[in-house]
């Protein structure tokens, strides 16, 4: 028990550090996965005290910790997906109720003696309790749930947005996330049922069931560590009109182009994909297509929505299921691979080609090759 405790303390002081003083570009949604990370080692360095040393130092601490975990991950997706430069101080709000906890839990838990804490951690029962202490319980217990659905709302949001911008998802689409969000709600659902069982909320027990719990927090925390410190920022030096794309993506009575103007642009535009095939640059956004066109990225933007019906993600990806297909045809030796021809297309990732691919003609690249290419 000891050296898994050590191991998450180590751990997470570890992520943090590697990713607050050696990550390259770091940006502000770092630096509150940094500190995510600290109190996730505090919480370890606590338990540690507790079931290994015996000691009651940290002692009620953990009961605060899930209103700033389940905020600091709110705060560090929301950093990630805006595209503002600047720390967004109105999100320190969230950190009111951990802050008001303690200063309850100062008076009422922390400045106690060891003897008193003992009593009142295993000696009361949750009706004896103050009617605020089993309302924090309550608080804490309903918190992840609540801020799991507002970054799920989050999440969902940016991948709206980033398709208006952005012709691949690869590395922006915070997939990871999503993954970490069931991770963690699977994770509260087990705590939950555990406690609700086995009669923690009336003696505040830790069983070893509940302790071994510890052992999934500690692939959480691998897995943040990893997957934050590879992630890299997602809207950055976007100027003005751009930032006024992403924020307002269907608003283009401000944009200066009219619908009549936008008509006669949109021959154009589409000439040069068919004769120049910009889609081939895998890495081709909604603000460098618009710089080759010579026009401003929200008027571009305005054309595909209004005259088009496509954002940008299906517009340039249509254009690539297109040249993958031309490709096949050119293709029926077999002197190339399907993911060679995906590649020259556009593609830059084998899953996104099949998914992509699939979704356009209703079936696989393979599929595609042996009935409608090779007969």
């Amino acid at each position: 028990m000891g050296v898994l405790l050590i191991s998450g303390v180590v751990l997470a002081f570890l992520f943090s550090a590697i990713i607050m003083f050696k990550k390259k570009n770091r940006i502000i949604a770092d630096n509150i996965l940094s500190v995510w990370l600290v109190f996730l080692g505090l919480d370890y360095l606590r338990s540690y005290f507790l079931f290994v040393e015996h000691k009651m130092l940290l002692l009620g601490f953990g009961y605060t910790l899930p209103a700033i975990y389940a905020p600091l991950l709110f705060m560090y997706v929301y950093a990630l997906t805006s595209n503002k430069p600047k720390f967004n101080m109105r999100l320190l709000n969230h950190l009111i109720p951990f802050v008001l906890i303690n200063i309850y839990f100062l008076f009422f838990i922390y400045i106690k003696s060891p003897e008193e804490k003992q009593i009142f951690f295993y000696e009361t029962t949750f009706s004896s309790r103050p009617v605020l202490f089993n309302f924090i319980q309550i608080l804490m217990f309903l918190i992840y749930p609540v801020y799991i659905v507002w970054i799920y709302r989050l999440l969902k949001k940016h991948i709206k947005n980033i398709k208006h911008i952005f012709s691949c998802e690869e590395k922006i689409d915070l997939h990871w996330i999503n993954y970490l969000l069931l991770s963690v709600s699977v994770l509260w659902v087990v705590i939950s049922l555990i406690k609700l069982f086995s009669g923690y909320y009336d003696t505040l027990y830790y069983n070893d069931t509940l302790i071994t719990v510890y052992y999934f927090e500690l692939i959480i925390i691998i897995i943040i560590g990893y997957f934050g410190f590879n992630q890299g920022a997602i809207f950055m030096n976007l100027p003005g009109p751009e930032v006024q794309t992403v924020n307002n993506i269907k608003k283009y009575k401000s944009t200066g182009l009219s619908s009549e103007d936008a008509k006669l642009i949109t021959p154009k535009v589409l000439e040069y994909m068919t004769n120049e095939k910009p889609y081939l640059d895998s890495e081709l956004s909604l603000i460098k297509l618009a710089g080759l066109l010579y026009i401003p990225s929200h008027h571009l933007s305005q054309i595909i929505n209004e005259q088009l019906g496509k954002n940008f993600f299906e517009f340039i990806n249509e254009y690539r299921v297109e040249e993958v297909k031309h490709l096949m045809t050119k293709n029926k030796d077999r002197k190339y691979t399907l993911l060679s021809i995906a590649y020259d297309s556009g593609f830059n990732s084998k899953s996104t080609f099949n998914s992509i691919f699939k979704k356009y003609t209703g079936i696989t690249p393979m599929e595609y090759m042996k009935t409608g290419v090779l007969g």
